[in-house]
């Protein structure tokens, strides 16, 4: 079938899911966000448009990676390939690094990784309450990197009144696959905890697709992935908070040696990552300290080599809220990180980056239903200089049913110490890649949640891109234009069914120059699809049964890849819909006992993700989930 008609076919098929007539939706107008300001206010109050991926959801996924996939505008490249290959995010076609990983609010960073972008597969789903996702330039509030936008990922907290529960996980899957969980949690008056295990092993398939014919037979690519967190909350009075975590992930995992090219690599990444949040708050005041710190060990073993990278990052933040009236709000803090890359075999600081960052945000009711953000914000890094972002935001709530947003916003990503002071074609003068967007957004929801319809248009142009080139090293040379539309429904219209779908269109274009004083353009961009989207119809029995079938599009894309011979050839890969089941059933006078199962590429669809590479076919997983 030619991609045009995928496509119709595909807008028709979102229509209908839209569009049907009428559930209990998870998201609510009145449901509190935090993500996009330093005090936590409803979506009805957010001039920002704020997604939200809720407990149950992430209780019924197996993998942050395809879940991420399944949000409009969000395409992971490798979602769906063998384990343990590498994961890209492009958030509206945003390159990998420019997305930020927030965990509670607090950036996750990585100088080790190219761009600094964070290994996803370091990331697991256990102990996640739920999933924050704010598109845009946000660079305001959380400095470098969030380009595209961030993504921000909130722990549990247990609120039970319970010293001890315990809560398990565990469950089987194909390709000899095993995961588990435990956490222990508990609270009393002052003090809150949780501590948590989570380990995750796959004998896995050939990460590189095995060419017909081919006299020898590839060999498996393994992986496991261990992840220790903990989490303390205490509240010596009723004004204060204090909130250390920490969080131990190790990933291990096989590779080959690159398109249609078996090999016997490894690859191992440690990460370490700890923080603490300080809250006071009385009266129309309150005031907020937060420190994070993260270091990353990452080893690759090939046939090319040993290679180490060194990764360690501190972010330190002081800001303070002063509510004037009930009607405007302004918050004012400061930001200090240092970031520092080095080698095994070299001292651990090779080279290192401060940025110190003040930033001011007035927040405005101006009438019962006009909302406005406004906000400043001035980075100073010992590389480049000094460097300003701003965010305006209007949000209009027309009627309880209906409401619009608009956002204007800047941001940045600094170039990274690989690309400052780094062993290959490194350039100490490079400039900040700036990024510039506009969104649009119109809702139609009832407020008491049995549907809603959400439209946003938007562009975001990133000046002074940072490209690669052999002979000139690292350079700001190329602009990106991305423009695109999203539309997102849910719709309830039965007692049991439901029915969301969300629909994405983004068209990027990149002028280069010529190297004769002109400029070339293109709008191919390697394995980011102009098109994707995603459909589900969830059926609640009135017993305590749940089955959900979904459907995934992704577009037709370009991809490039090099021989054995490092020749460059560039081809399509065809478009394709992956078919997802899940099921689950609850047992016991409370409902403790959940027995699951879950089937990943239902009808066993042969489809490519990076040509040369293997995608999985289907995946059937079973196991519980139990809270003592």
């Amino acid at each position: 079938m030619q991609p045009f008609s995928l496509s119709l076919l595909f807008v028709l098929f979102l229509s209908f899911g839209v569009f049907a007539q009428a559930p209990s939706m998870t998201t609510t107008a009145d449901e509190v966000v935090v993500t996009g300001s330093r005090f936590s206010r409803s979506l009805t109050n957010s001039p920002q448009r704020v997604t939200v991926i809720d407990s149950v959801e992430i209780a019924q996924s197996a993998d942050l990676a395809q879940l991420l996939s399944e949000q409009a505008g969000i395409v992971i490249n490798g979602a769906y390939s063998n384990p343990g290959k590498d994961k890209s995010l492009f958030l509206r076609n945003g390159a990998n690094q420019f997305t930020l990983i927030l965990i509670d609010g607090q950036p996750l960073l990585d100088p080790s990784s190219l761009g600094g972008a964070v290994d996803l597969r370091l990331l697991s789903l256990a102990g996640i309450e739920r999933i924050e996702i704010l598109r845009g330039a946000r660079s305001l509030l959380y400095g470098s990197d969030a380009v595209a936008g961030v993504i921000n990922l909130i722990t549990k907290k247990n609120t039970a009144p319970d010293p001890f529960t315990l809560h398990l996980r565990a469950a089987a899957q194909t390709l000899n696959t095993f995961e588990g969980s435990a956490t222990l949690s508990g609270s009393t008056e002052k003090l809150d905890y949780q501590l948590g295990y989570e380990h995750y092993q796959t004998d896995g398939l050939s990460e590189a697709l095995e060419p017909e014919n081919s006299p020898i037979a590839f060999g498996k690519d393994g992986a496991q992935r261990q992840t220790l967190t903990a989490g303390l909350t205490y509240r010596p009075n009723e004004y204060l908070s204090l909130r250390p975590t920490l969080r131990l992930a190790s990933f291990d995992g096989d590779y080959d040696g690159g398109s249609f090219q078996d090999a016997d690599n490894t690859y191992t990444n440690e990460l370490l990552a700890s923080g603490l949040s300080a809250d006071y708050s009385r009266g129309d005041n309150s005031l907020g300290a937060r420190f994070n710190y993260a270091h990353t060990d990452r080893k690759f073993n090939s046939t090319f080599g040993t290679f180490s990278g060194l990764g360690r990052a501190a972010q330190a933040e002081i800001f303070g809220v002063h509510r004037f009236t009930e009607r405007a709000t302004l918050t004012a803090g400061v930001q200090l990180r240092d970031e520092a890359l080095g080698r095994e075999d070299e001292q651990p600081d090779t080279t290192s980056a401060t940025t110190i960052s003040p930033y001011l945000l007035l927040n405005l009711t101006v009438a019962e239903d006009l909302l406005v953000e406004a906000g400043y914000r001035y980075n100073n890094h010992s590389g480049f200089g000094g460097q300003s972002n701003f965010s305006l935001a209007l949000g209009v709530n027309s009627t309880d049913h209906w409401s619009s947003r608009l956002n204007l916003a800047s941001a940045l990503q600094s170039p990274t110490l690989d690309q400052l002071a780094g062993p290959f074609g490194a350039n100490p003068n490079l400039a900040p890649q700036v990024a510039n967007s506009i969104e649009i957004s119109t809702q139609l929801a009832d407020p008491k949640g049995s549907y809603r319809i959400n439209l946003a248009i938007f562009q975001r142009e990133i000046k002074d891109v940072i490209t690669f080139d052999f002979a000139a090293g690292y350079q700001n040379q190329d602009e990106l234009l991305d423009r695109g539309v999203e539309l997102e429904g849910f719709y309830q219209f039965s007692q049991r069914f439901t029915v969301n779908s969300s629909l994405s269109l983004v068209k990027g274009q990149l002028t280069s120059p010529d190297g004769s004083g002109g400029t070339t353009e293109t709008e191919d961009f390697p394995r980011r699809p102009q098109t994707s989207g995603h459909k589900g119809l969830t059926y609640r029995a009135k017993a305590p049964f749940t089955a959900r079938l979904s459907a995934h599009y992704t577009g037709q894309r370009p991809d490039v890849f090099f021989d054995e011979n490092f020749s460059r050839i560039d081809t399509e890969l065809d478009p394709y819909w992956l078919i997802n089941f899940y099921a689950e059933y609850q047992l016991l006078k409370d409902r403790q006992l959940t027995l699951f199962t879950d089937v990943r590429n239902l009808t066993n669809t042969e489809f490519t993700e990076v040509t040369g590479f293997s995608t999985l076919g289907r995946m059937i997983r079973g196991g519980f989930r139990l809270t003592l």
